[in-house]
């Protein structure tokens, strides 16, 4: 989502052009916060263009395939239009944007299940896969309270909204050997207040065995972190999310951003 957090930033270096030019500053300014884009197209949309000067457009619309901003997922489709925007000069306070009114736009993403499963890889959402404490129901008698890990997990779209999810389950033995069971799962997809995408209803069977609680919410919490919306919160941008759709092989989420506040810490940090 910090992509979505780059585009509302750069709203707030509008005017000292039009048409064209507006355009493509905007753009680049996008490009920058990226670390890859495949397709991107901004259009600053103002009637007449002079009121751009005063911090006044109709709409933004921009148009992306291919984002990707490290560690988040890459996002195939970005679609996202604005309502009436107007910023004037006096509302720069030190370095950050007081808004008189929100910023609203509409939003689409298309994540695809390729895509989702290379998130998964980033090290800071494998962590939460390693080192879980659980009482297996399989476990050999002398290794109670064994510690595990979750490799190699992975997401299957199955469509109507539910996912299928797998992973090495490895216990480690007292004698340094471990032990692998391949574990497959599905859980549904559900937002939960409008701002998280939760995967819900898990059914985690392995021999026809459940599996312990700590190994589920181990791996959910790991996939849930990835489809988590509100870090935006404290940023002063407020996501809903209106819609979306599991197909077998993508993700599309619909919805809306409004953005409350915009100050130079809400925008990502690039070296």
């Amino acid at each position: 989502m910090d992509v979505v957090v780059s585009l509302l930033a750069l709203i707030a270096g509008l005017g000292g052009g039009a048409g064209y030019l507006v355009d493509r500053t905007a753009q680049q300014l996008l490009l920058d916060q990226l670390d890859q884009a495949e397709v991107l197209e901004v259009r600053v949309e103002s009637t007449p263009n002079y009121r751009l000067i005063q911090g006044e457009a109709d709409r933004i619309l921009v148009a992306g395939r291919g984002l990707h901003l490290d560690p988040y997922p890459r996002v195939e489709v970005l679609e996202l239009e604005t309502d009436p925007i107007s910023i004037p000069p006096s509302s720069f306070q030190g370095g950050s944007l007081q808004l008189e009114q929100p910023i609203q736009a509409a939003v689409r993403v298309v994540i695809t299940e390729l895509d989702l499963n290379t998130a998964l890889q980033a090290p800071e959402i494998l962590g939460q896969f390693q080192d879980i404490q659980a009482d297996l129901p399989f476990a050999s008698p002398q290794n109670a309270g064994a510690v595990v890990d979750l490799r190699d997990p992975a997401i299957e779209f199955m469509g109507n909204n539910r996912i299928q999810l797998s992973a090495l389950l490895v216990e480690r033995m007292p004698d340094g050997q471990e032990d692998t069971v391949a574990l497959v799962f599905s859980a549904e997809l559900a937002v939960e207040n409008s701002q998280r995408l939760r995967l819900v209803s898990p059914e985690f069977i392995v021999d026809s065995v459940r599996v312990p609680d700590e190994i589920s919410g181990a791996f959910l919490g790991g996939l849930n972190e990835v489809l988590d919306l509100r870090e935006l919160d404290e940023q002063g941008i407020v996501v809903r999310v209106l819609q979306f759709a599991v197909t077998p092989e993508t993700l599309e989420v619909v919805g809306f951003v409004r953005v409350e506040s915009l100050g130079s810490e809400s925008r990502p940090e690039r070296s």
